[in-house]
């Protein structure tokens, strides 16, 4: 039941967000360590994988509509993720290392404090354990 909410959830944010033109698709997969969700963007198409936590589902509302937001953003990001990965492999290990890792750090700072403002826009999520 949830996972057809959320596939429509997802399909009204990716018009909002415009992404339309993506395939956005959900894995039963966990995400690692203690993420409530990650996403893996292909590196030629315009798609996507997220992966959720069952963990998510019993946070507010808000916060699951924030998450998903966050998500989202980083398909925006996917062109710069690999202009930093050609780089790395232009530059060698060590210089390589250095910018991957600033990249990382920021690219995550970026997300997560224009997701804030960007679930604004999303409907609230009605699909949570709560």
């Amino acid at each position: 039941m949830r996972e057809k909410q959320l596939k429509d959830y997802l399909e009204r944010a990716k018009r909002i967000l415009n992404l339309s033109h993506w395939e956005i698709k959900i894995s039963t997969d966990s995400p690692p360590d203690d993420a409530w969700a990650d996403v893996e963007v292909s590196q030629n198409l315009y798609a996507a994988t997220i992966r959720f936590s069952h963990s998510l589902w019993k946070e507010k509302p808000e916060e699951i509509r924030r998450v998903i937001a966050h998500e989202l953003i980083h398909c925006h990001y996917a062109g710069v993720e690999r202009l930093v990965e050609v780089v790395q492999d232009s530059l060698g290990t060590a210089a390589g290392d250095i910018v991957g890792k600033i990249w990382d750090v920021e690219s995550e700072r970026a997300a997560d404090s224009l997701s804030t403002a960007v679930a604004e826009l999303l409907p609230m999520p009605t699909f949570g354990d709560r």
